[in-house]
């Protein structure tokens, strides 16, 4: 792979990534609830499903899915049940009259749930799986190895992807307090749920 091929790449994710989707608002969710350090385990997850994905795309399971219809309606309304818990769970949420603090590992913010949730919003959504079959072969030289390209597409978006959710998690950190002091951090909870909601709406309805 060349380093303007490279290069054309990493422009490319970095502006996905830079986009809003479900995974930003989940990051920074978790960013405003539990902070920079556990919200690694958020990042860790987004990052395992990213290449689980890339795997199965590179397996042939993007090609497979768009050819058969069903298969991909089950994988879309999973993603879209999953989405929908989430959103109604933060819209559920009420205000504390405690102040702000930050979760523990051992309570709903361990590291596993976070981690746990942020795989489940990253692989249940097949429009990613479609997206890394349709995304790598504009990038891949036939006439050259292809492992160690792959390799190299993978590890890039790995890094990407991890660096923006930790940036959307720490910024949601750094504004959490002042949310909380103002008695606004439930509403940021419930705003969050409708758009959890909105995108569960949204991929269901979309072909």
């Amino acid at each position: 792979m060349s380093l303007d091929t490279w290069l054309l790449y990493l422009v490319a994710i970095v502006l996905i990534a830079i986009s809003p989707g479900p995974m930003a608002m989940l990051s920074m969710s978790h960013g405003m609830h539990f902070g920079k350090r556990l919200s690694l385990a958020t990042a860790l997850g987004s990052v395992l499903a990213a290449l689980c994905l890339m795997l199965a795309s590179a397996a042939g399971l993007g090609a497979l899915l768009a050819a058969t219809e069903y298969g991909f309606t089950v994988l879309k309304w999973c993603g879209a049940a999953y989405l929908l818990y989430l959103g109604i769970k933060l819209l559920l949420t009420k205000p504390h009259d405690d102040g702000f603090h930050l979760a523990r590992p051992q309570d709903k913010g361990s590291p596993k749930a976070l981690f746990r949730q942020a795989f489940m919003v990253g692989i249940s959504n097949p429009k990613d799986l479609l997206f890394f079959a349709a995304l790598f072969p504009q990038f891949i030289d036939v006439t050259a190895p292809q492992g160690p390209q792959l390799a190299i597409l993978a590890g890039s978006w790995a890094v990407v992807d991890f660096s923006f959710v930790m940036i959307y998690a720490s910024l949601a950190s750094l504004l959490a307090p002042k949310l909380s002091a103002s008695n606004r951090l439930h509403w940021f909870d419930r705003t969050s749920g409708g758009v959890f909601v909105s995108l569960a709406a949204l991929l269901a309805a979309r072909n």
